[in-house]
């Protein structure tokens, strides 16, 4: 009998562990957002007003949202991820209209993904590898036309990759393949124009609500093709 106990109490710390290892991260994240200027022509004040100098995200396993602090004509960005869904969209502060794109379409053409292990850098005190993520445009009207991008994350901050198998939209699916994880610093240049760094200065623990992905009903969602 006590033998069976013994069994019993074994197969039950074993199956706990099993799920504290696989649980994955949801809450809210804080960014700051700094620019360094590759083309002296383009005014740092204008990249943060369009693309801002923070943003806040709000991440559960299968969907996420990141709210930029731009305060261009539009006022505010937000933009709500539906990993459930497949469709992420995009919404401004001051625009009537919500713009919903497809997650499985990336037109792009992939340069290079590589996971990086002996060239850590600290951030939020812990030292932090990263996966380089670079790619070329293929749209002829893009102000850019090569992004190169270093990730780095943490496995304290654990995303799903099942989820996100279907996130295609820049290449995505690819970086968190490769790190199971949240981004918490990312490192974007585009090349002969700028380069933008995102690092997490906050990380609060949460549930986050489903109501907080609901769209706003007043206003018009249209397919961006």
């Amino acid at each position: 009998m006590k033998k069976l106990s013994l069994l019993i109490l074994v197969s039950t710390l074993v199956l706990n562990s099993k799920i504290n290892a696989q649980k994955f991260f949801e809450g809210e994240l804080h960014y700051k957002i700094e620019y360094e200027l590759i083309n002296q022509n383009i005014p740092i004040e204008i990249l943060k007003k369009e693309m801002g100098n923070s943003f806040k995200a709000y991440i559960k396993e299968d969907k996420y949202i990141m709210i930029h602090n731009t305060y261009g004509d539009l006022g505010w960005t937000k933009s709500i991820t539906r990993l459930d869904e497949g469709y992420s969209y995009i919404e401004y502060q001051k625009s009537d209209t919500i713009y919903k794109y497809r997650l499985d379409v990336e037109e792009n053409k992939l340069l290079e993904i590589k996971r990086i292990s002996n060239k850590k850098k600290k951030v939020l005190k812990e030292m932090c590898e990263y996966v380089i993520l670079d790619y070329e445009s293929t749209d002829p009207n893009s102000f850019y036309k090569t992004k190169r991008g270093k990730y780095y994350f943490s496995p304290k901050y654990k995303l799903n990759p099942k989820k996100y198998k279907g996130h295609n939209e820049g290449f995505w699916n690819l970086y968190v393949k490769e790190s199971g994880a949240i981004s918490i610093r990312n490192e974007s240049t585009y090349e002969g124009l700028f380069k933008s760094v995102s690092e997490v200065t906050k990380v609060i623990n949460k549930e986050i609500s489903n109501d907080l992905f609901k769209l706003d009903d007043s206003k018009i969602v249209k397919l961006v093709d």
